[in-house]
């Protein structure tokens, strides 16, 4: 059974529509990460914020789901609102599921709500806890869409909504549902920065995926969903594969044996060789140690023939939303929007490091033809997944 990924709804920092998306990336947009004005943090962070003026007085957002989260995946849906509203007519609700990749959820405004609590010994009138369970965003898109089947939220850092694809697809093929909405979101928070940084893990600067000055992430923030069902047509999601490192909660096995087998996996599901991919969409943190593995597993799977890159130096790493957002990029490269078959540049790459293994780091190059692509997430809690998408 072929797996189409009939559409996508991307909103993060590099723009709000399929369109400003891929420009962005086409042109290297390097002054996509900005120092933040917005979060009181103890030291100033670049991070990749959505430019977006999020409205919560639409009739869509109750005390129970009005969220920064749940605002950037209004914006996704909205995008992607026609296509499945073509594609459902005439389907039950029961066979339409939602399957959403998190790991903020709505814990910016739980953070507010405190803060607010311990200056005024109550908590806002309009702050309601469900805001910020890891179930919220999935429940809200599925109102939306008036949803009835199986709803979930899957939290796995950040290779929660690279799962979400997958668990999208299980569902199709066990004919649990026709068409799933599938995808990621997560939104700032002071907790998540701050987390990043005591781990001595955030950049110091702008992030620079596997050069030799690479010194840590930018936090981003982004959503990212899609309209799957059945069909033999369009962009598929070709093959997957999962692994788990159970070497460490935070770092990568520096061996890249997961990631190695999550590779090999997928390709093998797909039945292609890893020669036949075009790009490849690196996990490139910019942490020492995961450009270090990934270098490692990449060289190790295609050798330094495939081109490939992190695209975090635009975007920084939007954590749980970091998968589908990746994927979505794949899509769009694979796409009719993509004319040129041009893929993006490494961008925040200066200086290649000599320690780490050759791989064929793109600078931006236009391609004879683009088939297909793979996407890599790599997780803490050594939880590995690679994803194959094709047409």
């Amino acid at each position: 059974m072929d797996i189409c990924l009939k559409d996508v709804g991307i909103v993060c920092n590099i723009g709000q529509s399929k369109q400003t998306v891929l420009k962005s990336l086409i042109d290297g947009n390097a002054n996509a990460l900005v120092k933040d004005t917005n979060l009181p943090l103890t030291e100033s962070q670049f991070v990749g914020r959505v430019a977006l003026n999020l409205d919560d007085k639409s009739k869509a957002f109750s005390s129970s789901n009005s969220s920064r989260n749940n605002q950037l995946a209004y914006y996704a849906f909205k995008q992607i609102e026609q296509s499945f509203n073509e594609l459902a007519k005439g389907v039950d609700k029961k066979r339409i599921a939602v399957i959403i990749g998190t790991s903020t959820s709505g814990i910016a405004e739980g953070e507010d709500a405190r803060k607010a609590l311990a200056q005024n010994t109550q908590y806002p009138e309009n702050f309601h806890y469900q805001t910020q369970e890891m179930i919220a965003p999935a429940h809200f898109i599925a109102d939306l869409c008036q949803a009835t089947g199986p709803v979930y939220s899957i939290s796995t850092a950040c290779s929660s909504s690279a799962k979400a694809l997958v668990s999208a697809k299980a569902l199709i093929e066990a004919d649990i549902a026709d068409i799933v909405i599938a995808g990621g979101v997560d939104s700032l928070a002071r907790l998540t920065i701050n987390g990043f940084k005591s781990l001595e893990s955030v950049s110091t600067g702008q992030c620079a995926p596997f050069s030799q000055d690479r010194d840590g992430i930018n936090i981003g923030e982004a959503a990212a969903l899609f309209v799957m069902h059945s069909a033999d047509s369009g962009i598929k999601l070709m093959g997957f594969g999962e692994t788990s490192d159970a070497y460490h909660v935070s770092s990568p096995s520096p061996d890249g044996s997961g990631a190695i087998s999550a590779m090999k996996l997928a390709l093998g599901m797909a039945q292609i060789e890893s020669k036949q991919v075009d790009y490849v969409n690196l996990h490139g943190t910019a942490t020492v140690k995961n450009d270090e593995m990934e270098s490692l597993a990449m060289h190790a799977v295609c050798g330094n023939d495939v081109f490939c890159g992190s695209t975090k130096g635009m975007t920084g790493h939007t954590l749980g939303a970091a998968g589908a957002l990746e994927a979505a990029i794949c899509w769009l490269l694979l796409s009719d929007l993509n004319s040129d078959n041009e893929i993006p540049a490494n961008v925040g790459y200066e200086q290649q490091d000599s320690s780490l293994p050759e791989i064929n780091l793109s600078q931006g190059q236009k391609m004879s033809s683009l088939k297909y692509c793979m996407s890599n997430s790599f997780a803490f809690g050594g939880n590995n997944l690679s994803l194959v998408l094709g047409k």
